[in-house]
């Protein structure tokens, strides 16, 4: 089963009529000789899923007795290569790759991590976890804990270990009780993290949603961002308000993280794979949704603004099977509501 299958919302579905062969034929077309054909590696690696990528990459080398991954990374270079090379990852490689970027060096990005962890299901986080110990010898949860102290090591600890409750239900008495707790632990001298990170760390996303509408409710309007802002600081402030944002939306958390890195002092290369390689199999087509209706912009249109050359390309490919789904989802449902006002059902 495919990593990415609890996505609905993708952009990158793979060919219906999938030719493994062909695919390699034209990868080994464009790369051999003087040159590389750079447009053939854009429409053949940014057409297909992940999975399919998986086949082209084995098929290949039994057709030709070469890796695959090698042969691009010698062909192409910049910022272009880093996404095909991102692309032709499986899934858990390349996410527990920027996870360990994410660790080293000087400080971790517990924003970046929390983007890569906080969203999966308890059943990737599991695949995650035993991939990562494979390919660095360690558990995960413990190389993340030996680079963080206090608090914030306990939350991200927490977020790593999984569990959350990802049922549908939202038990109003359950609400209640959780708004209570977490207006009473900011009350008083000091907050109780403790009761934070509980909260924040096991419940599901309806039922946050639903405990974020109580808690103003209780609060005489106090929107929760507006208690974290004050009773937080530094790292624990922004980790818990880019909670706040993936359970009220994940699709518009990822939007922002998107601007961030295209509207900052320079593009955030790093950041804009990251996100792009994640979520196309996923909710791209949600992200563009939200991105829209947030900056009243194309995100196509902004990528091919702060974007040049093959990896420019590559990135719009992958955003324009989203917007040629969508279209073709609207052009059904126009076409099943004529059908239905002229009496075509059947």
């Amino acid at each position: 089963m495919s990593f990415y299958s609890t996505g609905s919302r993708g952009s990158v579905t793979g060919p219906t009529d999938f030719d493994c062969e062909a695919a390699c034929k034209k990868l080994y077309d464009g790369m051999k000789g003087l040159g590389t054909e750079e447009n053939v590696i854009v429409e053949v690696i940014g057409s297909h899923t992940n999975e399919q990528r998986q086949e082209i990459k084995d098929k290949y080398k039994t057709m030709y007795g070469k890796d695959l991954c090698e042969d691009l990374e010698s062909e192409l270079g910049g910022s272009f290569s880093k996404i095909v090379s991102a692309l032709m990852k499986p899934p858990e490689e390349y996410i527990i790759e920027c996870v360990k970027s994410s660790i080293a060096g000087l400080g971790t990005d517990e924003h970046s991590l929390i983007g890569l962890l906080c969203v999966r299901t308890n059943e990737e986080l599991e695949a995650l976890k035993v991939a990562y110990k494979e390919k660095y010898g360690k558990e995960m949860e413990e190389d993340v804990a030996e680079d963080l102290s206090g608090n914030i090591r306990a939350l991200m600890v927490g977020l790593i270990n999984g569990g959350r409750d990802e049922s549908d239900d939202v038990d109003d008495e359950k609400v209640q009780e959780d708004a209570k707790t977490l207006l009473e632990a900011s009350q008083g001298a000091g907050t109780s993290e403790e009761a934070y990170q509980c909260v924040f760390n096991t419940r599901s996303y309806p039922h946050m949603r639903s405990v974020f509408d109580a808690y103003k409710e209780i609060s005489e309007g106090k929107e929760i961002e507006e208690t974290i802002e004050s009773e937080f600081s530094g790292s624990m402030r922004d980790a818990y308000l880019a909670l706040v944002k993936i359970f009220r939306s994940v699709a518009g958390f990822h939007a922002e993280r998107v601007h961030t890195a295209l509207k900052g002092a320079g593009t955030d290369d790093e950041t804009l794979i990251q996100l792009i390689v994640t979520r196309s199999e996923v909710d791209l087509l949600d992200i563009l949704v939200c991105y829209q209706e947030k900056y009243a912009t194309s995100l196509v249109d902004d990528i091919a603004e702060d974007t040049s050359g093959d990896y420019g390309l590559i990135l719009q490919r992958i955003l324009k099977g989203t917007e040629e789904e969508n279209a073709a989802e609207e052009v059904v449902v126009v076409e099943t509501a004529e059908n239905v006002e002229n009496g075509d059902d059947e």
